[in-house]
């Protein structure tokens, strides 16, 4: 007979063991994953008890499968420890999430609700399992008294207000304080006072204005109770003019202009100057480097310690908003971090406790007295008309003449404040895909021509033969394969220039054509390269890019005079058939698409030669799924980023991927054209994308700041957060202004 149990016993229940050790090992490989590879600090509370819980979890398993007496106790702490992180978590998550909310328009909402997101994976990974060992080992608190369920529920309940309020406190922070005496226009009617001002010598040479250093006040932005005002110039020098940075603070804003007037009427010497007016200042919380990467505005905040500050466009050109993380699959470099803008400001290492966001309004006082306001660096829209569009493609093309080697090789990147060049990730798709870009501009910009006949001669030198065939390989003479890509761009650049270049290079192009053909599948697809040693293609998966290139050189070839094979015809078809068909016949079909923008164009340049219906349907379909990614003035983005292609309002738009898209709806819309079908709404979203294009590029009057030891003048950045210049972006949006122009009507001849 049992022995009956007094009131105050309670029954050890009997604990799960093979169910228990399941699911506690992978809840401990999730949080030991968490710890080890999420792009965290050596040390930080997520990370600390992230990996605490992973090895309470991991010492939960190991004990339920060997039925040791600690179990309900390692059960019970990791439950206990569950349910503390799960409640640092909610105002980790949410907190930031709401912080970022107020902080940012459009990009705000869609990073809370990826912290949402996140949040409700936390709870998945917390509270199920955390109830479960904590009911299984004598609930929450072990029973002893009638109040205690009361005592719990209190403490409970204490734990999730006083989380709100942390939250709701942490989310409030993003509002930042405005000076009082700054008026809700961002001081632009008072400092309207300096207009008509003028340099002693605005006829001279430019010289570059960006300071790299932080700027100094008297007092910090952030404790000053009135305007600050930030004056950047060029004044006398023992030899030159020099540099000179200003920081004017007064009780009432026109106290600083009138400061700051006197100031430019006694030392201003030449050139434009930039004036930053603080409109709003606040203190950057620790969120934690993930949420903390975006924790600054690109291009609208910079950032204070105490009276030191780098100016929002002086951390764009300090390329300090791509230091976080590198996506390298998506060639993306994102996010500011702590270290870096300490390092900038030349502050003792730490966190981003202790600095501050200060928000300015930026304008330029122009040599000739104007004052204009300026975001980004740029002067915002530019006129959508055919004088602007010639102008910016002239540009482009004077940027990539200038910035050509004399082998013939187009610098692959640029730093257009510091003037570094750097040719280390030299590209032969590049390198011929801005050779196409100028032969396609060279009938009406005469100095395209030069430029791209001095690259073919450099093109054609990287080729390798084997009997009737050749391929590009690079660097030349190197004992290795040669790609599709490489091979099939030289070849589309060699047959676009023929018009230009004469027949010189026509043995190299039915050499490279002949190749192609040999590289083609039975299925239509392209292998992805070629061996010169022994004349065999090499077996492979289709690379990015390179089919449609492929596509769009055979179409290339068959419509010259060159010499061409019987097959070529039926070549094409199969080619334009396995990718208009199998290639992607898959369910996600009409939602999803990856890069085929070359496909767009070799549809497009069929037109005339070789018609296909599913092919061309298939460049419509793709296009249409694309023109979803377009920022339309009803998306909710800053006006600034209204015709950029963006997956969502997260990250930075590339300008070349909105320069591939225009590229692409260039031949679209040509196609529908032949097809009969509308095209209104397609060149609505290329207005808004040429529009975009122009607001974003380089050009003489918005280049105060760049350098003066090469040409930056018609490139393109990267991004409105990175200054980085790469031929590959200029080549891109050349193109996308040339056709998108003519596609529009714009221009005022055919596309």
């Amino acid at each position: 007979m049992l022995p009956a149990m007094t009131s105050t016993e309670v029954p050890t229940p009997r604990l799960p063991r093979a169910s228990l050790a399941a699911i506690a090992l992978l809840h401990a490989l999730v949080f030991g994953a968490a710890a080890r590879f999420l792009p965290w600090p050596t040390f930080t509370v997520f990370s600390l008890l992230a990996g605490l819980l992973a090895v309470l979890h991991l010492a939960t398993a190991l004990f339920a499968v060997l039925g040791a007496r600690l179990l309900g106790r390692i059960w019970r702490a990791a439950s206990l420890v569950s349910l503390g992180f799960f409640f640092y978590f909610a105002y980790a998550t949410l907190g930031s999430g709401l912080y970022v909310n107020l902080l940012y328009e459009g990009v705000g909402a869609a990073i809370f609700a990826a912290s949402i997101a996140a949040f409700c994976v936390g709870v998945l990974f917390t509270v199920p399992l955390a109830w479960w060992g904590l009911a299984a080992t004598g609930g929450l608190f072990r029973r002893r008294s009638p109040r205690d369920g009361e005592r719990r529920a209190f403490l409970i309940g204490g734990v999730v207000v006083l989380s709100g309020f942390g939250v709701a406190d942490h989310a409030g922070t993003a509002r930042g304080a405005r000076p009082e005496a700054v008026s809700a226009d961002g001081g632009k009617e008072a400092l309207g006072a300096l207009a008509g001002l003028k340099p002693k010598a605005p006829a001279a040479e430019a010289t570059q204005i960006f300071p790299t250093t932080p700027l100094t006040c008297d007092k910090p932005p952030s404790s000053f109770e009135g305007a600050t005002l930030f004056a950047t110039y060029l004044g006398p020098g023992p030899d030159a003019p020099e540099l000179r940075t200003r920081c004017f603070q007064s009780r009432d804003l026109d106290g600083a202009v009138q400061a700051a007037r006197a100031e430019l009427e006694r030392a201003w010497e030449r050139g434009d100057a930039t004036l930053d007016l603080v409109v709003k200042v606040r203190p950057i919380p620790d969120v934690g480097p993930l949420l903390g990467a975006v924790i600054v505005r690109p291009g609208i905040e910079g950032a204070c310690d105490g009276a030191r500050c780098l100016l929002p466009w002086q951390l764009f050109g300090l390329d300090a908003f791509t230091e976080a993380t590198n996506v390298a699959a998506l060639q993306a470099e994102l996010g500011v971090t702590a270290d870096a803008l300490r390092r900038r400001l030349g502050s003792a290492p730490g966190g981003f406790a202790g600095l501050d966001a200060v928000e300015t309004r930026t304008y330029w006082l122009r040599a000739d007295g104007r004052l204009e306001a300026t975001r980004h660096l740029r002067t915002g829209p530019r006129p959508l008309e055919e004088r602007e569009v010639s102008a910016a493609v002239t540009d482009a093309v004077g940027y990539i003449a200038a910035n050509q080697e004399a082998d013939g090789a187009f610098r692959y990147s640029v730093d257009p404040f510091s003037g570094n060049v750097s040719n280390s990730g030299f590209s032969v798709p590049r390198q011929a895909g801005t050779t196409l870009a100028l032969c396609e501009v060279a009938n009406e910009i005469r100095a395209a021509r030069a430029p791209a006949q001095k690259s073919l001669e450099l093109l054609a030198g990287l080729e390798q033969t084997s009997g009737d065939k050749g391929g590009i390989v690079h660097p030349k003479g190197a004992k290795r394969r040669a790609g599709l890509g490489p091979t099939a761009l030289s070849d589309i650049a060699l047959l676009a220039c023929r018009k230009h270049a004469g027949r010189k290079h026509d043995d190299t192009i039915v050499r490279l054509s002949t190749t192609l053909l040999s590289m083609q599948r039975a299925d239509g697809g392209f292998s992805p390269a070629w061996d010169p040693a022994t004349g065999q293609t090499v077996a492979g998966k289709d690379p990015l890019y390179a089919a449609g290139q492929a596509v769009l050189a055979l179409v290339l070839w068959e419509k010259s005079t060159l010499p061409k094979p019987a097959g070529l015809k039926e070549a094409i078809d199969r080619a334009m058939a396995y990718y208009a068909g199998p290639y992607w016949d898959i369910p996600l079909r009409d939602f999803f698409f990856l890069e085929e923008n070359w496909h767009c164009l070799a549809a497009k340049e069929a037109l005339e030669s070789h018609r296909n219906d599913r092919y061309e349907r298939f460049c419509v379909d793709y296009m249409t799924m694309k023109s979803r990614f377009i920022q339309r003035p009803e998306s909710g983005v800053d006006e600034d980023l209204v015709g950029a292609y963006a997956f969502g309002h997260v990250f930075p738009p590339h300008h070349t991927a909105t320069s591939g898209f225009g590229e692409a709806l260039a031949a679209v819309i040509t196609i529908k054209k032949a097809r009969g079908l509308p095209t209104d709404r397609d060149e609505e979203t290329m207005r808004y994308v040429l529009g975009y294009l122009l607001r974003h590029q380089w050009r003489e009057d918005n280049c105060s700041a760049c350098t003066r030891k090469l040409r930056v003048a018609g490139a393109f950045s990267e991004h409105v957060a990175s200054p980085l210049i790469r031929i590959d972006f200029v080549q891109h949006a050349l193109s996308a202004l040339n056709h998108g122009a003519a596609a529009t009507g714009i221009s005022g001849r055919p596309e």
